[in-house]
């Protein structure tokens, strides 16, 4: 009886010092696990072989810019199954699916059906060069006249100049949102609506609001932001064509 006790009370000191040491381990391996860089990828890809664009992440958003043009997406970010995402433009519609093992498929309003994009070894900033306090008037002529010079727009921007070259935030805020609309009328002039932007669209005003907007009454195009919100607190391109297709 002593014996059998003996060598029970050994067994069972040597299986625990085995739990013991497993469960020490457990940490590490969970460590290994888990992953070590978010989704999508920070970098410059290229899809369909010629359509580049850049990623970042941004606070709890991803960043993209395509690289033919100056407009930041804000994206928001949703899981998918095997540990993928779904990002989304501020219009609801998919920009990019990532699968966990992070292959990349891009949508554009050309690209409804998405194409497979690869990561490319080129280094570009998400970000447009800044807007300086004394070149605030100055970058909103450009674009009225990069509109009458490509798309025939008599058009005119309005906004608070005093306080978009006093507030930094602001300042970028407003840039951004005229150059969308700029983007988002050449976007609506290339698929056939030229004639009802010119009648019906001559002020294009940028004002300062408690959330993003967008409306359009009597030939005046509103367009809102809200710095207090943070830097994507404006409406993109694709959320200006949406609410002008709407009106028209």
């Amino acid at each position: 009886m002593r014996l059998q006790l003996s060598l029970g009370l050994s067994l069972a000191l040597v299986l625990g010092a085995g739990l013991g040491a497993s469960a020490q381990e457990l940490p590490a391996a969970h460590l290994v696990l888990t992953p070590s860089m978010p989704l999508p990828r920070d970098g410059t890809y290229i899809a369909n072989d010629k359509l580049a664009f850049v990623l970042d992440h941004y606070g709890n958003q991803v960043r993209l810019r395509f690289l033919d043009n100056d407009e930041v997406f804000y994206l928001s970010s949703e899981p998918a199954s095997l540990g993928g995402r779904v990002l989304k433009y501020d219009t609801g519609d998919t920009a990019l699916q990532v699968t966990g093992w992070g292959g990349l498929t891009l949508y554009t309003m050309q690209a409804k059906g998405g194409l497979p994009a690869e990561s490319n070894d080129a280094d570009q900033s998400v970000e447009p060069a800044p807007v300086g306090p004394k070149e605030v008037k100055a970058f909103a002529a450009k674009l009225a006249q990069d509109l009458s010079a490509s798309e025939d727009f008599a058009v005119g921007f309005a906004a608070d100049w005093d306080n978009l070259a006093k507030i930094d935030e602001l300042r970028a805020l407003g840039c951004d949102a005229m150059r969308n609309v700029t983007y988002a009328l050449k976007e609506l002039a290339d698929s056939g609506r030229r004639a009802l932007i010119s009648d019906r669209i001559h002020i294009i005003r940028v004002i300062q609001g408690p959330k993003p907007a967008v409306t359009m009454q009597k030939g005046i195009l509103t367009v809102t932001v809200a710095p207090q919100l943070g830097l994507s607190a404006r409406p993109s391109s694709l959320a200006i064509v949406q609410v002008l297709r709407a009106s028209f």
